[in-house]
Order: structure tokens, then sequence, then C-alpha cells
């Protein structure tokens, strides 16, 4: 019986998360998780260094992206598994979120200038290590300068959606996501579906759109809720993946939880295999 586990869901410093890939590797391994996947917010950036700690550390890696979607008027994210980390498509599209990320982040810390708390842009750029700029970014150079207690503050007071600096991010449609990835001979699959249930005709319109699997195994999915995505997936023929979603702050430090089967990943790595290239 094969008992291994996998986590296909992570962040790392160059995206909103607080680790450099390398230590995702050490923490995955030190869990005893078999294979893992950094599915960074609109950047691949963190790929080539996650790739040399798991070799060296005997941890499978498989690409993953998570790229910043809207349907039906919410947000809406959409992962590539298997991509071509260097697929022109997908880069130039990567380019783009990255500018407007960067966009975005000076907005904010002007509006945050507005409400008497004044960062160094430079220094907020800095936290970013080179990658995507997020609001994990900020939130840390506001909780340094002594402006906030810690990361929920700052997000529920200032800098999340309703708070004085917030700024919506870029989004494109899902069947551009879509496109991307099969253009980089990925496989796409909805995020956390489970936010997304409420209205069962839209989220089968967005099925429609040519995704290849769904994100069953999430830890804020209910069991009720992972019961009846399997039970889409099964209707559908789509595939199944599952990870934590770890971002190593507080509150978002689960690395390896749910528990998600190896075999999911071996059904992935069979499909990438079958596709035409």
């Amino acid at each position: 019986m094969n008992d291994k586990r996998i986590d296909l869901h992570m962040h790392s410093s160059y995206s909103d998360g607080v680790h450099a890939p390398s230590v995702l590797v050490d923490l995955a391994k030190w869990k005893g998780i078999s294979a893992i996947a950094l599915c960074d917010h609109d950047s691949l950036d963190g790929f080539p260094e996650l790739e040399a700690s798991a070799r060296a550390a005997g941890v499978e890696v498989i690409t993953g992206v998570e790229l910043s979607c809207e349907h039906g008027g919410r947000d809406l994210h959409v992962l590539g598994y298997g991509v071509d980390p260097r697929h022109q498509v997908l880069q130039s599209s990567l380019r783009e979120f990255r500018a407007s990320r960067e966009r975005r982040g000076v907005r904010i810390v002007e509006l945050l200038r507005e409400s008497g708390i004044h960062l160094d842009i430079d220094r907020v750029l800095a936290k970013a290590g080179g990658g995507a700029l997020g609001r994990p970014h900020i939130a840390e150079a506001m909780l340094e300068a002594g402006y906030v207690a810690d990361f929920a503050e700052a997000f529920v007071k200032y800098i999340g959606e309703g708070g004085p600096a917030y700024v919506d991010k870029y989004k494109m449609a899902p069947a551009e996501a879509v496109a991307n990835i099969h253009a980089a001979d990925g496989l796409a699959f909805v995020a956390h579906p489970g936010y997304y249930l409420e209205d069962a005709s839209t989220f089968a319109t967005l099925l429609d759109q040519g995704f290849d699997g769904l994100e069953v195994f999430h830890p804020y999915h209910r069991p009720s809720v992972i019961e009846r995505l399997l039970g889409i997936a099964r209707e559908r023929g789509l595939l199944i993946s599952g990870g934590s979603d770890f971002h190593g702050f507080a509150g978002r430090d689960n690395l390896g939880e749910p528990p998600v089967s190896y075999a999911l990943l071996e059904r992935i790595r069979e499909t990438l295999a079958e596709r035409p290239r």
C-alpha cells in the first residue's frame, strides 16, 4: 500500500509567502511529504531554487503556478500544474502580472501615507526579493515599523478588502488562464473550488471553460464540501488535487495538511504524459 503524502499548493517569498523555496523543501522533508508543488501567485520565479533544493533533499516536485482571475464578479484562482516554466506565452502573461502587482503596491503605499502610515517603497519592494510584490510584504513592513501588532491587523484595518488602502489587482478571465496553462503544456485546476459552490449554475459555466481538474482537498473544505467536489469530479471526468495553501505566517502555517494521497500526483503525471505536445 502506498501511503506517501503530497502537498500541491504552497507559497514562497517569491509571491506572498514567508519562506524561501529552499525552506519549503526542508519543511516538507521534515514533515515526511514526498512531493510538493510551489504555486506562487502569478510567478514561476521560485521554481529553480525549489527544484535544486528538492533534488538535493530527495523530495519530488512538479511545476505549479496560481493565476489571479475573475468570474461572475468574484475573485477566482486557477492552478497550473506541469507547466513549462520557460514557455513564452505564459511568461509574457506573468510579466504583466508582475508589473501590475508593483503598480498596485506603490499605490497601496501611497494610500497608507494618507492614513498616516509612512513606509519606504524601496524597503517594501526589497521584501519581495525580486519576486512578485504582494500585500504580505507591505504588511511585514508595517509590522516592522510598529504601525500594527500583526499581519491580521494590517489586513483588517488597512490593506484588506474594504480597508482605506485596499487596491484591487489585475485579473484575467478564467478561459485565458486555462489557455495560457495549456499553451505551456500544463493542466488547469480550479483552486479551492469550495469557495465558489454557492451558485451551481455559475460554477458549471466555469467548469465548461476547459478545466482539467479541481483542488478537492484544501484546509477550508469541510467533509461535506469534499464529498460534493468528488462527485462533480466523477461526473465530469476531472482530475483531483490537494494541498495546504501554505504561506508560513500565523493561520497559514499548516504545510502538509490536509493529508493528500500520492496517487493523485501519479494520475496528474499520467495525464501530462498523454497530452499531445
